[in-house]
């Protein structure tokens, strides 16, 4: 019988159609990410995952990105991007949908820190001691 190895960051990573991507983005910072030392199933939610089991591994990612020196970074890619799944720059897929209702399509950000600019508010309060339960 083979056995597998466990899943790279790669094959659980849901893949971003291209046209979403910016054309501006650069990928230095995923090399830098902590979620590299981390399970890659900690950041994407398993099919039919919700409720308390989706908040509780939601917290465990938030924790990750918060100590992470690339976080900004990887929130504004989230953003820029509109990223659909997984745990971004500590941002949680339902906390980017409020950001993607709220922004004005015609005028989305799509250069480099604008989706930082765009989403600060929300961006610093993903990681506050108070939605990580530590405050």
């Amino acid at each position: 019988m083979c056995q597998r190895s466990p899943p790279s960051y790669l094959e659980v990573m849901p893949q971003q159609p291209l046209a979403q991507v910016p054309s501006d983005v650069r990928w230095f910072w995923q090399d830098l990410g902590s979620c590299r030392e981390s399970d890659p199933l900690l950041f994407f939610h398993p099919q039919r995952e919700r409720g308390s089991a989706r908040a509780k591994r939601d917290r465990g990612a938030k924790l990750v990105c918060a100590g992470c020196p690339v976080r900004l970074e990887c929130a504004d890619y989230a953003v820029r991007a509109r990223e659909p799944y997984g745990v971004w720059g500590g941002l949680s897929e339902s906390e980017r949908e409020v950001i993607f209702a709220r922004l004005d399509s015609r005028h989305y950000p799509r250069a480099q820190g604008e989706g930082l600019r765009a989403a600060a508010r929300e961006i610093a309060e993903a990681v506050s001691p108070r939605v990580l339960g530590i405050a």
